[in-house]
């Protein structure tokens, strides 16, 4: 007993259209007929959910693949179709799921194949991003640590330092009223008069009337104290960047990140003391949003910033804007560091040049 494959209705052996639902009979079949006018169908649908897609409105998107899959469930491209759409929402797992159904039913299909591996690379990218992100919160734990055991030392430090000065002036005050008692006794020079050690191994005070050279060289023993600043999140984060770079050969003069805690992107800026190529500056570009990407998985732009070297007026140079651009995550291929120069460009979105120091558009 054959059934039919929409409507589940019995079919006789030599029936090629369900008596119920009217659609042509085509699981099992090689008829060209058939098959054409399967196509005929499903081919206007299917155009119109990868439309929704290129729109962005998955949710219709799915609605009109579902409704495919109703009645043609064998159908490949409306398989293919749907890991394409949950693939753009980022959901790479599921998206894995819909290629492998759509290779179950067609094994040949070199396309499916190679969107099915590309999705396994993406998800093995995520993974180690992840990690990587894990890292990085250690890292930034371990910094406000830091911050606040410094803030406590600080504070600390303050409040004895005031309390030995405190003490040390009331020491000074007795023992300049007892000096003026007994002067009347004392001969007139007083050049042998000691000073008092300052707190913490200060700057040296010494008493009232003693001489001026005497002050004087007490002041001149003070050494000045240096400070080792702290590193923020940011610095980081690009220490990672460039850390990525060198291992492309890429080596550029500056570089520096801020991220936007009120959104989920990041702006990059980087720069040269020489004049480069287009090419250089653009895989520059190109390869430092593909590491903030890795390094943060929760940003979905990075705006990158290229400043370029221009000559002035007194023969000096300026670093001044060459151009800026956006870079999209879910645009990103597994593996940009394979993208060849020439294409780069076609990535950029909300291009600025800077026509007045030779950048041109790409």
């Amino acid at each position: 007993m054959r059934f039919c494959d929409h409507c589940l209705a019995p079919l006789t052996q030599e029936a090629t259209h369900c008596p119920e639902c009217g659609l042509p009979v085509t699981a099992g079949t090689d008829d060209p007929l058939l098959i054409e006018e399967e196509e005929r169908m499903v081919n206007p649908r299917l155009a119109q959910a990868n439309l929704l897609r290129l729109r962005g409105q998955w949710q219709e998107a799915m609605r009109v693949c579902a409704d495919v899959l109703r009645q043609f469930p064998g159908n490949v491209h409306a398989h293919a179709l749907m890991g394409d759409i949950y693939r753009d929402q980022g959901n790479l797992e599921e998206a894995a799921q819909w290629y492998k159904l759509a290779l179950e039913l067609a094994p040949e299909s070199i396309v499916d194949r190679q969107r099915l591996e590309q999705v396994q690379r993406e998800l093995e990218l995520r993974q180690k991003a992840q990690s990587q992100s894990q890292e990085v919160e250690h890292l930034q734990k371990q910094a406000r640590s830091l911050r606040i055991f410094s803030a406590s030392i600080m504070g600390l430090a303050v409040l004895i330092a005031v309390g030995i000065t405190w003490a040390f002036q009331s020491r000074i005050a007795k023992g300049t009223t007892s000096l003026s008692i007994t002067t009347s006794r004392l001969p007139t020079e007083v050049s042998s008069v000691p000073t008092l050690p300052a707190p913490n191994g200060g700057t040296a005070i010494a008493p009232a009337g003693a001489p001026e050279n005497q002050q004087a060289a007490s002041v001149s023993g003070a050494k000045p104290k240096t400070e080792t600043p702290l590193r923020t999140e940011d610095d980081l984060i690009a220490e990672k960047v460039r850390d990525w770079l060198r291992q492309h050969e890429i080596n550029p003069t500056l570089l520096a990140v801020t991220t936007d805690p009120l959104a989920d992107h990041l702006l990059l800026t980087f720069g040269y003391d020489s004049e480069k190529d287009n090419s250089i500056l653009y895989r520059t570009a190109w390869l430092a949003a593909a590491a903030v990407f890795a390094v943060q998985p929760n940003v979905q732009t990075v705006r990158v910033r290229c400043l370029v070297p221009v000559g002035t007026s007194n023969a000096d140079k300026m670093l001044v804007l060459g151009f800026a651009a956006n870079l999209l995550r879910k645009q990103m291929p597994p593996q940009p560091e394979h993208t060849p120069v020439k294409d780069i460009p076609a990535f950029f979105r909300d291009v600025y040049n800077n026509m007045q120091v030779g950048i041109q558009p790409p």
